[in-house]
């Protein structure tokens, strides 16, 4: 390659334009087999019918879904000093199906109800219960296996459904359909929702892109993670119904209602409220068919100060009597008892307030008393802002022998810069896609810096071939300069949209190879022609 280009760069110009055309060519013939090969293993791979290899794929499923949220759960210090015992009773009836009907429904399904009738409560307030029981009320008490999660804003809906997802996965038996949690921030209602399932498989599972015939009415080319869908060997653990837009709710439950009839199981979480409304708005009364619902009850005070005096190693510890101020207020009307009556709640002071044991008990840790100022903090939401101000510090503090790769200054200024993009430009959704952060840089400078490198990469192919020529260099990057901001300015508004990373990635390897290619021929025909009329 160092002897072409020297070839190029001290010979004629005319033997140097030839040579760089034969070159070009022949790399890009050298590109042609290699392209060959990866568009014939895309668009020719065998499909994956057998019903073993289903399974298998299922198996393998549940093996990386445990993994994962064993590690989340850690992460999330759920079992860190034991799980809170979450309570939950049965909603208010016009939240859900009557009970009669929900055991008749189930027993009318083909091929019987999905659990032991025997074992089914006469009545919803058999629902009741708190903790580990999640798992056993929804296999056994709930004759369709449908359930509605109601609950205030911080009650712990998405912890128990955690719980209740690595529940069902040490309960799962070979042949079962495999719990998977999808968060339904990102989904658009009008988005057919299996669809949607479908791609959130692939994108948190890239292995569940292997070809398979999906088998409906009739056999069609698809994909795994669509088979195992189609199948039944999903089963949707929805959390997040309350963030869809507010005029969504109506479309989402219908969409839902449609997309998993009733005989499919599933798990749906929502506030309580936001829930309440979509079923008693304006217009055609819906609630999600065939489904039971249960509402998590705040935490018992006392259970809320054996927490806290576990979490600092025992009732009976230096750290334990740091707490005394604030266990005597709780179960009473102030504001620090109703922002510690959640989970959220707990975690939060727990967290800023108990120190880890590698963390120096110095006087510039907080002292928990603070949150019994009422001048201080007045009401509930005053507590709030102040635990979840406190809570970036707090968790970014060293606490073992390896540090935080970022400080807590830097840790809060991009936790507030996400914060704001997913509020300006995401609809307020909580989910980090990571196809979507390049949207985070400005259109302008995309289209600046595109044209940039665009126009840089064309003076470069236009002065090897020109070098002799002192305004070859000049004139192909004011060509490339000029050009490509108003091709770029076109790719971005034909871009703005959420892309799926499979896709957005074919698109910028096209796209790339096309403009390498556009601005080399043209930064190298305005070399020679400037060197040409020099």
């Amino acid at each position: 390659m160092l002897g072409v280009i020297i070839y190029l760069c001290t010979g004629p110009l005319e033997r140097a334009d030839q040579t760089a055309s034969v070159v070009s060519s022949l790399a890009a013939l050298l590109g042609v087999p290699p392209a060959a090969v990866v568009l014939w293993q895309l668009w020719h791979r065998r499909p994956v019918t057998s019903r073993s290899v289903l399974e298998e794929a299922a198996g393998q499923l549940a093996v990386a879904l445990r993994n994962q949220w064993d590690a989340e759960a850690s992460v999330r210090r759920i079992n860190d000093p034991y799980p809170l015992p979450v309570a939950w009773q049965p909603a208010d009836s016009e939240l859900q199906e009557h009970w009669p009907h929900l055991r008749e429904l189930a027993r009318s399904w083909p091929g019987g109800p999905p659990g032991d009738p025997a074992r089914w409560p006469q009545d919803a307030s058999g629902l009741a219960g708190q903790g580990a029981a999640i798992g056993e009320m929804f296999t056994d008490r709930v004759p369709t296996r449908r359930l509605v999660i109601l609950g205030e804003p911080g009650s712990g809906k998405s912890v128990l459904l955690i719980r209740l997802l690595q529940d069902l996965l040490a309960r799962r038996t070979d042949g079962g359909p495999v719990p998977v949690l999808f968060s339904l921030a990102s989904w658009d209602p009008h988005q057919p929702l299996q669809r949607w399932l479908a791609e959130q498989l692939r994108h948190s599972h890239p292995g569940l892109r292997e070809a398979a015939t999906v088998t409906t009415d009739r056999s069609r080319p698809g994909d795994l993670a669509e088979a195992l869908l189609e199948t039944g060997r999903i089963l949707p653990l929805l959390d997040g119904f309350d963030e869809l837009p507010l005029h969504l709710h109506p479309v989402g439950l219908d969409a839902l209602n449609r997309a998993l009839s009733a005989p499919r199981p599933l798990v749906l979480t929502a506030r309580s409220d936001a829930y309440r409304a979509a079923l008693t708005g304006p217009g055609t009364a819906l609630r999600l068919n065939g489904a039971a619902a249960i509402r998590l009850l705040p935490l018992d005070a006392e259970q809320a100060a054996a927490y806290l005096r576990r979490d600092t190693g025992g009732p009976h510890t230096p750290g334990a009597a740091r707490w005394n101020a604030v266990i005597d207020q709780l179960g009473t009307a102030s504001p620090v008892s109703q922002a510690l009556s959640t989970p959220l709640g707990l975690f939060l002071a727990r967290t800023v307030y108990n120190p880890r044991p590698s963390t120096e008990l110095h006087h510039a840790t907080p002292h928990p008393d603070e949150l019994c100022d009422t001048a201080a903090f007045p009401d509930r939401a005053a507590v709030d802002r102040h635990l979840f101000h406190a809570f970036i510090p707090a968790a970014y503090t060293p606490h073992g022998p390896r540090r935080p790769r970022w400080s807590p200054e830097q840790a809060l200024r991009a936790f507030t810069f996400l914060a704001s993009f997913q509020e300006n430009h995401c609809h307020s959704s909580p989910d980090l896609a990571w196809w979507q952060r390049r949207r985070v840089v400005p259109t302008t400078i995309r289209c600046l810096i595109g044209g940039l490198v665009f126009g840089l990469m064309g003076a470069f192919a236009g002065a090897v071939g020109g070098w002799r020529c002192t305004r070859g260099w000049a004139g192909g990057c004011s060509h490339g300069l000029m050009c490509s901001p108003a091709g770029g300015r076109a790719d971005a508004l034909r871009r703005n949209t959420c892309a799926a990373p499979r896709l957005a990635g074919r698109r910028f390897i096209l796209d790339a190879a096309g403009g390498r290619t556009c601005g080399r021929s043209t930064g190298y025909r305005h070399a020679r022609s400037y060197a040409e009329n020099s």
